[in-house]
This record gives C-alpha cells, structure tokens and sequence, in this order.
C-alpha cells in the first residue's frame, strides 16, 4: 500500500489533510493525472518567530504556496540526492544555503526530492500559513522494477524449465549466499533482462492498482447527484464507443486473483478511481475498495482498441463472437459511453458511487 506522505516544511501542523476543499480536490486531481501519482496537501500554521522542524529531507517533490504572512527559507544542497526516505539532518553536516529567501501570500516554491531545507516565521507577524503539496513518493525505477519484476518472472517460469528446477538442498540454512547460486541468479538475471527487451506487456504487481484505489475521483461541480444513476442508453452491437476518464483508469495484467483457480492463469485488470471517497484519500487502510473488473486475457486486443482510440465501433472490437462485444461494452459502463448521448464531462455523471 502507499505509505502516508511525511509533512514537507516547517510548521504546526503536520500529517495528511484529507482533501474536503474543493479547490485543494481541483488542484490535487489535476496534478495525479498529471503526474500519474498520488498528491498529498498538508496545511502549516506557524507562529511568529518560531520554527517547526529542524534541518530534514524529504522522500517527495515538494512544492509550497504561501497563503498568509511570510516564511523564511533556507535550501541546502542534498546530502542524499533522490533520498527514497524522510530524515532529519545535522547542522553541521549541511554547510551553508544554497538559497535563502522570504515567502510573501501568493508566492509558489517548488523543490526536487531530497533537498535539505528548514524554515522559520519571521518576528513582528502574527503567524504564517502555507499550504504543501508534495507527490512522486515510491515513484522511482527501483519502485517500478520491484514492482515489475514478479510478474516478468512468474511469466518466465511458466516457459523455462530452469527456473521450475529446485533449489540446492539446505541453501536457506546457509549464512552466505554461496558462489552456485550467485552465479545461477546472475545467469537468470541476464535471461531475464533478454527477455524483458523483447516484451511490450509488463506485469504491474501493486503500483497500478495502489494508484487507482487511493488517488482522488475526477472533479465535478455541483452536489454530485447525478453520481447515483447511470445516464443514457447502454451501448449495443451498433454503438460506437469511446473511453471516458482515461487519466482515471488504468489497465493492468497479472496473475488470476482468484484463490479458487489453482492454475493461475494471466487475466486483465481494469481499475479506475471514479468511485473513489475523498475522505479515504490516500488513506490506505484495509477498508479501502478497488473498483474495477477483470477479463480474460482474450480480451487484451479488444481493450487496446478501446484505449487507443477516439471512438470506435463495437462490430470492430477484436474479440470472436458478438456475444463476446457486447459483454465487453455493457460491463463497464462507468468507462465506456455510447458515443453520442454523452453529456458534458466536467460533470461526472456516468457511475454509481456507495
């Protein structure tokens, strides 16, 4: 699961801000479709002449806006460049700024993940209030090869003996990892990296789908009713389709999740945010809901279709019966819309929402 993005900047008030204001929902929806990762705000209060943290770096790209009062800033040159974690630092160790400056309401400060930085309220202010919107956390290649990996491998498995042949007997009792089996993993490694050249299809194992459960809804304005009820017509064999929301839905292949099915054939996942809570943003718990659906791995050409194109016909989809089409179409209607009797989309109108 994402883990809750630490506090960015000196102040009062640290942790996560659920995001109940609609312009902090604008802004923080706009950003995940832009970045394709989570965007957190946390809200800072700071009296006057007084500073909330010591020295630290933070594991997110960080950008600042100045709501009230002034903010002194001091930026340091990183100590950990791209640090994968928060940490405090000592003053010793930081030299001095590389920029200092004072922050007026209005003004935006943004900085790369890992700068060392501090901040203080300057005196003769009642207090200052910035807002920090930071995201990319657990966002690097290391991230998504870890997160790629599994599936690369569990492919790979199922077409070469080598890797279904049991490891040496008593090889987790040893110590050290033994020159055998360094040797044998560096070998699968390259076959591995052969392989990957050659595929257009990697497996996401947790970042896709975490993504889509914990990012924001698409904006709307308005009291959301229309949430409720699905509108217009049900596509049919002689619809055209096309792809509503793209930037809130994500496509994904991995492993059968269904623990029933021994042989755990590949399936196709389509999960998307547009029944997501704004109260549950980021949250990560255990309560948290995927909302999406899965289709056999047939279904995969069909699906690109959908997704790349503008609007397509639902005769044209690459699947083999009609009965096959029409199940595809009418069993998400939440992304897909009849061409044609769509309303406008900066009300979302097309799924029912818990």
């Amino acid at each position: 699961m994402p883990k809750k993005v630490k506090p960015a900047g000196d102040g009062k008030e640290e942790g996560p801000v659920p995001c109940k204001q609609d312009e902090l929902w604008r802004i923080q929806e706009k950003l995940e479709c832009y970045f394709g990762s989570l965007v957190g705000s946390n809200v800072y209060i700071t009296p006057a002449d007084s500073q909330g943290l010591p020295p630290h770096y933070d594991d997110v790209e960080v950008f600042i806006l100045q709501l009230e009062g002034e903010k002194h800033w001091r930026l340091y040159h990183p100590t950990v460049p791209l640090a994968r974690e928060y940490s405090l630092e000592a003053e010793d160790r930081i030299g001095r700024p590389a920029h200092e400056f004072t922050l007026k309401p209005g003004d935006l400060l943004y900085f790369p993940r890992g700068t060392v930085h501090q901040a203080d309220t300057p005196s003769g202010l009642a207090h200052s209030t910035h807002v920090t919107i930071s995201t990319y956390q657990s966002s690097s290649w290391g991230d998504f090869l870890l997160d790629t990996i599994s599936g690369l491998v569990f492919d790979t498995a199922k077409a070469d003996v080598e890797l279904r042949a049991g490891i040496p007997r008593q090889l987790l009792l040893q110590v050290e990892t033994t020159a055998v089996a360094t040797r044998k993993l560096s070998g699968f490694l390259r076959m591995l990296a052969d392989r990957l050249e050659g595929t257009r299809e990697l497996l996401s194992a947790d970042m896709k789908k975490d993504f889509a459960m914990n990012r924001l809804p698409p904006y709307y304005v308005g009291d959301g009713a229309e949430l409720s009820t699905p509108g217009g017509q049900l596509p049919g064999l002689d619809s055209t389709v096309r792809l509503q929301f793209r930037d809130h839905v994500v496509l994904t292949v991995g492993p059968d999740q269904d623990p029933s099915d021994e042989t755990r054939e590949k399936m196709v996942y389509i999960y998307h945010s547009l029944k997501n809570r704004r109260d549950t943003h980021m949250m990560g718990n255990e309560e948290t809901e995927a909302h999406g659906l899965r289709f056999p791995l047939s279904h995969i050409d069909a699906l690109k279709q959908i997704w790349n194109s503008s609007a397509i016909s639902v005769k044209d989809l690459k699947l083999t019966t009609d009965e096959e089409k029409q199940s595809l179409v009418t069993s998400w209607p939440c992304v897909l819309t009849n061409r044609g009797t769509q309303k406008k989309e900066q009300q979302i109108t097309k799924c029912p929402r818990r």
